[in-house]
């Protein structure tokens, strides 16, 4: 791909079209998750995102944005948790740590339960570039909702 702004532009403006046209309130498929073009499998106990890293989603440094980072890293969990429960979560704590710039042409995020509770739980993450190198690690607490929240 080119890194030109046109070529930039129209990345964006085609993942947008994508995202509008796709998406849904619901997991997986909610508009972010459409924008960023996330793809959900849940393997075991497990809850692994993979995603094409596109260049509109780059810092000035030429790298995968902190917060995209972020994003990917909270979505995964969250998914996870509501794929073994059945109902949603909230964060309640999230700490992520960057350890190596991600760039194209894709990332791969796993989640799992570092402990499962009843209502509050503990989860990690880790991002991965396309050379399987780890970028970043997350943990996070949860808050598991009953069905009336």
């Amino acid at each position: 791909m080119e890194n030109t702004p046109d070529a930039l532009e129209d990345a964006a403006r085609e993942a947008f079209a994508i995202a509008l046209r796709e998406h849904r309130p619901d997991f997986e498929v909610f508009f972010l998750a459409r924008l960023f073009g996330l793809e959900f499998s849940y393997p075991g106990e497990t809850c692994i995102v993979r995603f094409p890293v596109r260049r509109f989603m780059f810092n000035p440094q030429g790298a995968l944005h902190g917060g995209v980072t972020s994003f990917v890293l909270d979505v995964a969990m969250g998914h996870l948790l509501r794929h073994a429960f059945g109902t949603p979560g909230v964060t309640l704590e999230l700490k992520t740590q960057y350890l190596a710039p991600i760039r194209e042409p894709e990332a791969r995020c796993e989640a799992r339960f570092l402990r499962k509770g009843k209502t509050i739980c503990f989860l990690e993450a880790r991002l991965l570039d396309s050379e399987g190198i780890i970028a970043a690690t997350a943990t996070s607490t949860w808050r598991v909702l009953r069905p009336t929240e």
